[in-house]
């Protein structure tokens, strides 16, 4: 191999064919290696000319022989191996040493352009933006996977009515939600299951109770539940209705509100106006249990303090909060609704402080006390009686709420009351702490 005469000297040509030299050789033997490990063969068609010198047809052609060959890819591949570019371009169609037709074909851009072609390009990267699920409940929208609105629903809420036992221990129906797997990782619908199991199960028995209590707990400490959220209030809400016959089931999903809303790392201001309502029901309804001896009482007070709760958490965010809920309390407390209602009315608003007890409760304190009374002479049914006694225990507790040492009032005048007024009309039942001083003041039943 000699190089062409470019002006070089002798010793400087000499030193670049062998430094050339040895670069192919060495370049041909590894692209050798690469040929032997991809057993890459080659078929070697018989020439015309050669068909012709042995006398046999066209047709009479051998199969071919089989060859291994160098292929351009090979030394392309070498290259890779040693750092350096791709010298030979591959991927062409035809057989070695024939010209390649499709190669030679020119191509019109303009015809190609105007003509259909077989796959489309793709679009355009973009962002659409749509309601994923809005409460829990995923729309009936084009975007979302699911098309049918009744197949949703039935994927959505699952019900399941357990049979009724003879006796007085009748189980109501449980509703079981399933939710959507494509909203919810694993984590989360197992963290869900977990919960509902342990309110629906109740606390019949000492275990049972520790479970509830455990989970409720956790359901107010953990972080990371807000995808939960929707659900738990969904959850909620639907039970607190369709349980309203069921006092003790009903204060355990009170619990899980108030679990709710303790829990810091939760956010429920999307979700008060499902949430609220809920919890005035179990306050201000006129029947809640059943069973005349249920305790409907505490389910008022435990909803009535969640209420509170809720109220003071959002108030400061929400103006309008604290009045839509006292004017709703204040129309509960009116002379023509139930005692239960009054009843629940009369706690929720003393739960407000001294100053909604002053403007809502203590103008109607007096008169109903002597309603009360009148009816407690007159009537003879037990169920009557006590709803009017625990009427009179909520107006005495909201009165000594009101007047009691820890609030500083200067006097009973402050109400256009003496201390005559509150003895005749509220009797033993509100006695004076100090027989010297007749600021302080604390009440008992009798």
């Amino acid at each position: 191999m000699s190089p062409p005469n470019i002006g070089l000297q002798g010793p400087v040509r000499a030193a670049l064919c062998t430094l050339t030299e040895d670069h192919i050789s060495q370049l041909i033997r590894e692209a050798v290696q690469v040929q032997r490990h991809c057993k890459r063969a080659r078929i070697i068609l018989p020439s015309d000319d050669a068909t012709k010198v042995a006398g046999k047809d066209a047709k009479d052609r051998g199969p071919g022989i089989m060859k291994q060959r160098l292929h351009a890819e090979d030394i392309n591949m070498a290259l890779q191996w040693r750092g350096s570019e791709k010298i030979y371009a591959t991927g062409t169609v035809g057989y070695p040493g024939k010209p390649n037709k499709a190669a030679d074909t020119k191509v019109v851009l303009k015809e190609y352009l105007n003509s259909e072609m077989d796959l489309k390009p793709p679009q355009e990267v973009g962002l659409t933006v749509h309601w994923l699920a809005v409460d829990g409940v995923q729309p009936d929208i084009p975007q979302n996977p699911v098309a049918n609105k009744a197949k949703r629903k039935a994927a959505v809420v699952h019900r399941i009515e357990d049979t009724e036992e003879d006796g007085d221990d009748n189980r109501d129906g449980v509703q079981v939600t399933q939710l959507l797997p494509r909203l919810l990782s694993e984590e989360l619908q197992l963290y869900f299951s977990r919960i509902t199991s342990a309110v629906e199960r109740g606390g019949t028995t000492p275990l049972e109770r520790q479970q509830q209590d455990a989970a409720l707990k956790s359901l107010a400490q953990d972080p990371g539940l807000q995808e939960l959220v929707p659900f738990m209030i969904n959850y909620v809400t639907k039970n607190l209705y369709k349980h309203v016959g069921n006092p003790e089931h009903c204060r355990t999903l009170i619990r899980m509100a108030h679990s709710l809303l303790v829990n810091p790392h939760l956010h429920l201001e999307l979700y008060l106006h499902q949430l609220l309502p809920a919890i005035l029901t179990m306050v201000v309804a006129k029947k809640l249990s059943s069973k005349p001896w249920d305790n409907h009482w505490s389910l008022r007070s435990e909803a009535a303090q969640c209420l509170i709760l809720a109220c003071s958490f959002f108030g400061d965010n929400y103006a309008t909060l604290k009045a839509k809920v006292l004017r709703s309390l204040c129309d509960a407390i009116g002379p023509d609704k139930a005692l239960t209602t009054q009843y629940g009315g009369i706690v929720a608003v003393s739960l407000f402080g001294p100053k909604a007890i002053n403007a809502f409760i203590l103008p109607l304190a007096l008169e109903y006390w002597n309603q009360w009374n009148d009816a407690l002479a007159r009537v003879n049914d037990l169920e009557k009686r006590t709803e009017i006694k625990m009427c009179q225990q909520a107006a005495l507790n909201a009165l000594y709420a009101f007047l009691g040492p820890e609030n500083n009032q200067e006097s009973p005048e402050a109400l256009d009351l003496t201390w005559g007024d509150l003895e005749d009309t509220f009797g033993d039942s509100l006695v004076s702490m100090s027989a010297l001083d007749e600021k302080e003041y604390s009440c008992c039943f009798v």
